[in-house]
């Protein structure tokens, strides 16, 4: 029996809100934040509920306490904090920010090219036996796509472990975290498990053979291939018309 998802906090909900503002520029950088009486009333809580939601605003370097000034706005773009990116991914009427997202997407491209190279020249038998199984796994989730997402991202874990790189498995969970709230999006570069195994089982041979130029270049094809189509499917869960879509595939 599934668990009953909890009531998100009074702190949680005032922080998430104040920093969608700030995320998209409601609140610009160098303002100061409204005082502890005016956000509680607006948002009908009281203050100790106010001053909690500003220190979770601290934790991802969104704020800042300035003597005799009060509580400063700074710029979200030098904030790493992937609740931060997840609100830039979503523009200030809810839709997915295309723009944000083709960022996002070209940097993921490279860091994966990256990743997969390392994977192929620093592999252990060890990491080469975790993502075999891991691959099998994923064989036995087909058609199961919330099963088959999850493997995916814990695949994408083991290949940054491979890299005995410890700021490499850092960024896959950053990734995991930043991405959480658009399975539908990302979905479609595996939407078909078929081809999408197939390629992976590919990339392990490259593995195996320490081919660090052919794990990369298989790679790279793949985000070639995948960009378009997350795009797409990003437009498409903005409302945008099919065929508009279609010509943009082109």
């Amino acid at each position: 029996m599934a668990k009953p998802i909890p009531d998100p906090r009074k702190a949680d909900v005032v922080a998430r809100d104040l920093l969608d503002q700030i995320s998209h520029g409601v609140l610009a950088v160098g303002a100061i934040l409204p005082k502890e009486d005016e956000l509680a009333t607006r948002y009908a809580v009281n203050r100790s509920v106010v001053r909690e939601a500003i220190k979770l605003l601290e934790v991802h370097k969104l704020v800042q306490p300035v003597r005799r000034r009060g509580t400063v706005v700074l710029d979200p773009n030098a904030s790493l904090s992937p609740d931060v990116l997840r609100a830039k991914l979503r523009s200030t009427v809810g839709a997915v920010d295309l723009a944000f997202l083709e960022s996002l997407l070209e940097v993921r491209a490279a860091l994966d090219v990256l990743i997969c190279g390392w994977v192929a020249e620093r592999r252990k038998k060890a990491d080469l036996e975790a993502i075999e199984a891991q691959i099998a796994h994923m064989r036995a989730l087909v058609g199961d796509d919330a099963a088959y997402t999850e493997a995916t991202f814990e695949l994408g874990l083991l290949l940054a472990k491979a890299t005995h790189n410890p700021v490499a498995v850092m960024l896959s969970h950053w990734n995991r975290a930043v991405v959480a709230d658009l399975p539908h999006v990302f979905g479609v570069a595996r939407a078909s498990a078929g081809p999408h195994l197939e390629g992976l089982t590919m990339l392990l041979d490259r593995f195996h053979a320490r081919d660090v130029e052919q794990a990369r270049a298989l790679v790279q094809t793949f985000h070639s291939w995948a960009t378009p189509r997350i795009l797409a499917a990003a437009a498409l869960a903005n409302g945008e018309p099919l065929a508009r879509v279609k010509k943009e595939l082109r």
